[in-house]
């Protein structure tokens, strides 16, 4: 195995477990009517990932992290449900950060793409909550909402994915920022092909 190969899967494999740490031990919800709705800071670790190794790196982190903390978290269909969905939101909100900061990286870009993430994870996860996730939820639990799923994901689900895509943009954003000399000596450091 290469040197940077190594590297990377190294990289990978820090960076997703300092995310499932952030997953398990730092969540918190921020939507009183839905307390099940928790924010964490995980996607920072993905982020990092996604700009270090490319898309597919930030991919393996996200992979990594939600298997992690699926099979530390005692399994089963309804932890299944939840990790598949984490990894899926991580995915559609890493990829257009990562797509719009990687060639070019100005201050419009890095802006650019975080708004994109999140309107991105805005709309995956709407449309994920209302046509399987909560149904799935629903028929496994076999407990009501009290409300139409359509309703759950307006008042709900979308609120929460806008100020989780904020917050999270806000943190990375800066800590972005002081990481960059080291990002950018780090990524040509591995520009042996990106994973992408």
């Amino acid at each position: 195995m290469s040197s940077s190969k190594l590297h990377r899967l190294v990289g990978v494999a820090l960076l997703a477990a300092v995310g499932f740490v952030l997953q398990m031990f730092l969540e918190f919800p921020i939507l009183p009517a839905f307390p099940f709705l928790k924010l964490d800071l995980s996607d920072l670790t993905v982020l990092l990932g996604g700009l270090l190794y490319g898309p597919v790196g930030g991919v393996m982190v996200a992979f990594v992290r939600s298997l992690l903390h699926y099979v530390l978290t005692g399994g089963g269909v309804i932890n299944l449900v939840g990790d598949a969905a984490s990894f899926i939101a991580s995915v559609g909100f890493m990829w257009p950060v990562v797509a719009m900061m990687t060639n070019k990286n100005s201050l419009g870009r890095q802006i650019g793409g975080l708004i994109g993430g999140t309107l991105s994870l805005t709309v995956i996860m709407s449309v994920l909550n209302w046509l399987v996730i909560m149904p799935m939820y629903l028929a496994v639990m076999n407990f009501s909402l009290g409300m139409s799923t359509l309703k759950y994901v307006l008042i709900g689900v979308v609120p929460f994915n806008l100020i989780k895509g904020v917050v999270v943009s806000v943190v990375f954003f800066a800590l972005a920022k002081a990481l960059m000399p080291w990002l950018e000596k780090q990524r040509r450091a591995s520009q042996t092909p990106h994973l992408s």
